[in-house]
């Protein structure tokens, strides 16, 4: 006897596709939590080793940090960009040169991965949504490719204060973060409202490394302030 395969019908079909896509529904934010999260620990393991490249370019100069990138420094050599844009204070360009600041330069001799300079979430700053970004790709492109050449800041407050010494909260005085929150779904809106979070991974003054809301970071650098011993912040120009 000939047996005659049954063929799937309609209904059966849409049933199977209907239980893949919402298997697909189910998954695919799942999946794309874990890469991000991936990301995150990355990028927590870069900001930790810049940091201590930092720290030990520190070491060498007598506690002294690099020196002061503050446009209102006397004799400065460092001006402002126009503009409102993420981590405008701790970004000037040269006043002859009109090159960006870079902070790589003072970890560079303490470090064999030049790969640590780049977020892997780094995407960059939407001109659309802040025109005034300098930048056109994501912030560790050199600058010939529209970046900056590094995905994180070093905050300024380090080097307008100058020594360790004069940190009066070290554990709460961040020495460098990512440029803007990429961990955060609205990494732009909770720069401009100063507030949400944690979407930045940040270097403290104690050497810990962690994930820093948008209000923990605007405190210290919009103005820049440090936190200091009566449990507020100090403004430094």
């Amino acid at each position: 006897m000939i047996m005659k395969r049954r063929a799937f019908t309609l209904i059966e079909l849409l049933v199977v596709i209907a239980i893949i896509a919402i298997l697909a529904a189910i998954l695919f934010p799942v999946f794309a939590r874990a890469r991000e999260q991936a990301r995150k620990i990355a990028c927590t393991s870069n900001v930790k080793q810049l940091g201590m490249a930092w720290m030990m370019y520190v070491q060498d100069f007598d506690e002294t940090f690099p020196p002061n990138n503050s446009p209102a420094a006397v004799g400065s050599e460092w001006a402002f960009r126009p503009g409102g844009f993420p981590c405008k204070p701790c970004r000037p360009i040269h006043k002859v040169t009109g090159v960006p600041y870079d902070p790589r330069i003072f970890a560079i001799p303490y470090i064999k991965n030049h790969g640590i300079f780049a977020c892997p979430s780094d995407i960059g700053v939407s001109r659309t949504l802040v025109p005034a970004e300098p930048t056109t790709a994501q912030m560790w492109r050199e600058v010939a490719q529209g970046g900056e050449g590094t995905s994180y800041c070093l905050n300024t407050v380090m080097t307008r204060l100058g020594t360790m010494a004069a940190l009066p909260r070290p554990a709460e005085t961040y020495m460098g973060a990512e440029i803007l929150g990429w961990h955060s779904d609205e990494a732009v809106k909770h720069w401009f409202d100063r507030w949400g979070g944690p979407g930045r991974v940040a270097y403290f003054g104690d050497g810990h490394a962690k994930m820093i809301s948008e209000k923990g970071i605007s405190l210290q650098c919009s103005p820049p302030a440090y936190p200091d011993d009566n449990n507020g912040y100090t403004v430094i120009p």
